[in-house]
């Protein structure tokens, strides 16, 4: 059913891993939970990874950060060149992921000369790195969990997805993952299991009853990918210019209400992000955003109308668990059906 889609092959993928590949966990922003990191390593090592972490990964978090600016930077770009570390995860989210973005760009040419090419996983402020990297030197990235989720004692189906991904368990280089069935409401941060309670209902904007859409996939935290716009780092249009068959973009939105919501969405589109997209994924908010005079359904609408796509929202992305695994950069088709869904990605 992609046989009409032009082959397109600047996006570099990783090769899948395999047992005894090493594992890299490095705090980008803030230090990871340390009721967690340890049985989170060793579910992993069942799975037949080693896993190494850079020095600041346990750091007692000040000023919420790890380290400093240029540390968390040295220290995920040493992980990054050294061919034996075959996945990087990041510790946890935070707040200041940004304050790397000029040392990582010191080093351009080393990134994009590098010849092992692998994933940094993770999401909220690590997004921000995530979304650096695949728009400026066209790595896919993987927008999942953070270390602290594989603790679980048993793993919930999304996690599953990322290891089924992770270690190549997919036919003819498509990863399909389709809507889960409950969600959890609450952020739990010291729980070692999901607490599903909620049924997951998807939502068209427009009230369709059913929709396909395709492109490739490009998104995150919209707290802080609005932070790149107007600055030297953000490629955004020269990436979403390489590719005829459009983009979708996911946008996760943690603590945004609906008037500042529609306002970064419009400073996206004022930006000229959004000239060749095909449809838009919005995951479900931890956060009772919408106002009573300023819906979240109408600021959406109010910004995104005349653009005439689809718009799916309340879908299992981002901070609301469980989440989809969704490879930055890659080819996907998204389709709508009975308030459900199915994400199918292009791993090539």
């Amino acid at each position: 059913m992609y046989s009409k889609r032009r082959e397109n092959k600047v996006i570099k993928y990783p090769k899948k891993l395999l047992d005894n590949d090493t594992v890299g966990i490095t705090a980008i922003s803030l230090s990871a939970n340390l009721e967690k990191i340890d049985m989170a390593e060793e579910n992993l090592k069942k799975y037949g990874l080693n896993v190494i972490e850079t020095k600041d990964v346990r750091n007692e978090s000040k000023n919420f950060i790890s380290a400093s600016d240029k540390q968390r930077a040295e220290e995920f770009v040493k992980l990054y060149l050294d061919d034996n570390i075959k996945h990087i995860i990041a510790a946890r989210g935070g707040e200041f992921a940004i304050d790397i973005i000029p040392y990582l760009h010191k080093y351009k040419d080393d990134i994009e000369k590098n010849n092992v090419v692998k994933y940094l996983q993770g999401y909220s402020d690590i997004s921000l790195i995530n979304y650096y990297l695949t728009t400026n030197y066209n790595i896919a990235t993987l927008h999942a969990e953070n270390i602290s989720d594989f603790s679980m004692k048993k793993y919930h189906e999304s996690l599953l997805n990322t290891i089924k991904l992770l270690k190549g368990d997919i036919i003819n280089d498509e990863f399909i993952q389709d809507s889960f069935d409950k969600y959890q409401k609450e952020e739990l941060e010291d729980s070692l299991e999901y607490n599903l309670t909620e049924k997951v209902k998807y939502k068209s904007l427009y009230k369709d009853n059913e929709c396909s859409f395709s492109g490739r996939i490009i998104g995150g935290c919209i707290d802080v990918i609005t932070q790149l716009i107007g600055t030297k780092y953000d490629n955004t249009i020269n990436f979403c210019k390489q590719f005829d068959e459009g983009i979708i973009w996911y946008i996760d939105n943690f603590g945004l209400d609906s008037l500042e919501l529609y306002r970064r969405l419009l400073q996206m589109k004022n930006a000229g992000f959004f000239f060749n997209t095909n449809g838009f994924l919005f995951g479900r908010t931890i956060n009772n955003i919408s106002n009573p005079d300023f819906t979240y359904e109408y600021a959406l609408k109010k910004v995104l109308g005349d653009l005439n796509v689809n718009v799916v929202y309340d879908v299992d992305i981002g901070h609301v668990p469980p989440q989809f695994t969704i490879v930055n950069g890659s080819y996907a088709k998204f389709e709508y059906f009975d308030n459900k869904g199915r994400l199918t990605q292009i791993l090539k």
